[in-house]
């Protein structure tokens, strides 16, 4: 839910969600508190965090991959047709208790 207040700045709007004063947000506002400095004068700019960048980096690396393997795939498709394919109902249950506790 969100309000609409007149006459309250962003950094009034900030302060109230994150408890902290409007002094203290204008107090910090130098650092990003991960130790990476940011400019405040002139225009806004983003600094992104060692965390940030691999992720992003990562991020990258897996949308280069394929979605499906195909090798695999063709591989499963005729151990069915040849009735080579079998289910172990013990590890797919297993498997299905792991994801259910992750939630």
């Amino acid at each position: 839910m969100s309000m609409d207040i007149k006459n309250l700045t962003q950094a009034q709007a900030r302060a109230a969600n994150d408890g902290r004063s409007v002094a203290e947000n204008r107090a910090t506002r130098g650092s990003d508190g991960d130790g990476n400095r940011r400019e405040t004068g002139g225009g806004d700019q983003v600094t992104l965090t060692d965390t940030a960048r691999r992720l992003s980096d990562l991020t990258q690396t897996v949308s280069g991959q394929p979605a499906i393997d195909r090798g695999r795939v063709d591989e499963i498709r005729l151990a069915i047709q040849e009735g080579r394919y079998e289910v172990n109902a013990e590890r797919v249950a297993d498997r299905l208790l792991q994801n259910e506790a992750l939630l």
